[in-house]
């Protein structure tokens, strides 16, 4: 199959990951246009975080020439676009590219008019006619996050994340529960101060907790769920109202909470029975390499695509 994938310019979690697992299933067969100079540098999903050494394969085998009259001749088997780029990309998309899907990865749903293309959509609880698309893992964080996983064990339960007028609610229940769990490792900082933690310290704090903390961002779909999955850890989160094709199973691989005293007694069973956090972890890691990394969320995307465009 022969993908063209069109891009924004700026980091966004969902495309750059559905471009990234796509890239690793199909190699030089998708052409990002404009070339996503970013994710072939390492930077995923932020312009302040460390970047992944060797994110994407080399690109030199890709063809970027002519792409209008590649699409006018219908070179491609399916064209994906960042609603970002949709103005960017008009004349491209002006050449009837089919079929087409558009990927919504914003914080909320981009007000997008029906039209003959499908919409891959991160925030959709299923009601709304898009194809689920939320982020996933790329095997090489997956292999950084690794690096720590003989960590001690020093600490109950963990957050560590940015501090934003968008997220009012999130640091009275982390204040609480800092002074229920003394022992746990809870820190937010302000993005605008530029006193973020690196990807490194930042997985090595995770994987000294037992159990880690997962809460929305702007967006209910944040990149921290996926990481705090494949963390040697307990996974709580609070629940989403988020369709997730494959989701960690309640009680099984995810314990959820909807407010601070259920949260509260989550945490004291998970951690008042020291054969419970290492179940916990074992089954989320092994649930989010079955089902969430990059590879595994493009193949899904490209079966549900191939199944509405009837491809095969």
């Amino acid at each position: 199959m022969k993908v063209l994938v069109l891009c924004h310019h700026h980091p966004n979690y969902v495309p750059d990951l559905l471009l990234h697992g796509l890239r690793k299933l199909l190699g030089d067969d998708v052409v990002d246009v404009p070339r996503k100079d970013i994710l072939y540098r390492g930077l995923c999903g932020q312009y302040h975080l460390d970047p992944v050494p060797d994110l994407l394969p080399p690109d030199s085998g890709i063809d970027r020439t002519d792409i209008v009259g590649k699409v006018k001749a219908r070179h491609f088997d399916l064209v994906l676009c960042d609603v970002r780029a949709l103005d960017e990309q008009r004349e491209l998309l002006q050449a009837n590219p089919r079929p087409l899907a558009v990927i919504d990865g914003e914080d909320g749903r981009s007000p997008i008019p029906a039209g003959p293309y499908a919409v891959l959509r991160r925030e959709t609880d299923g009601s709304d006619s898009s194809i689920p698309l939320p982020m996933a893992m790329p095997s090489e964080v997956l292999d950084w996050i690794d690096r720590h996983a003989d960590a001690p064990k020093t600490h109950s339960i963990g957050f560590l994340g940015s501090r934003s007028d968008q997220t009012p609610d999130r640091y009275g229940l982390l204040d609480e529960l800092a002074r229920r769990f003394p022992d746990a490792l809870i820190g937010a900082w302000e993005m605008k101060a530029g006193n973020w933690r690196g990807r490194d310290a930042y997985y090595a704090g995770l994987q000294s907790c037992r159990a880690v903390l997962t809460l929305p961002g702007v967006g209910n779909d944040t990149f921290r769920y996926w990481e705090h999955a494949a963390c040697n850890a307990a996974h709580v989160a609070k629940r989403m109202p988020l369709l997730i094709p494959n989701d960690f199973r309640e009680s099984s691989e995810i314990l959820r909470f909807s407010d601070l005293d259920e949260l509260v007694r989550v945490v004291e069973r998970v951690l008042g029975d020291e054969e419970q956090w290492p179940y916990y972890a074992y089954r989320s890691r092994s649930w989010l390499r079955a089902h969430h990394t990059t590879e595994r969320r493009a193949q899904q995307t490209l079966d549900r695509l191939t199944a509405a465009f009837q491809l095969a």
